[in-house]
């Protein structure tokens, strides 16, 4: 799911919280997920706990670049959610 995620969000334009949010919604539409499924192992791949503020603010924040990097080397870990 990480890796998929990183896909949809390397299309995300512009990169702030509302357009990134809106990707996560498509996500978790298409595969009936609430948002707590997505947004936990996001959180702890970016940031490396599992408590920070709004998710889609802290991409906005951390950037495109750092956040998709940080996601694909989490979903590339043995056993993630990717």
């Amino acid at each position: 799911m990480l890796g998929e995620l990183a896909d949809r969000l390397s299309d995300v334009r512009p990169w702030v919280a509302a357009s990134i949010q809106k990707a996560f919604e498509r996500l978790m539409s298409e595969r009936n997920l609430a948002l707590g499924k997505i947004a936990q192992p996001v959180r702890v791949a970016v940031t490396g706990g599992s408590a920070s503020p709004g998710i889609f603010e802290v991409l906005e924040v951390l950037g495109r670049e750092r956040s998709l990097a940080r996601l694909r080397r989490a979903a590339a870990e043995p056993g993630a959610a990717g």
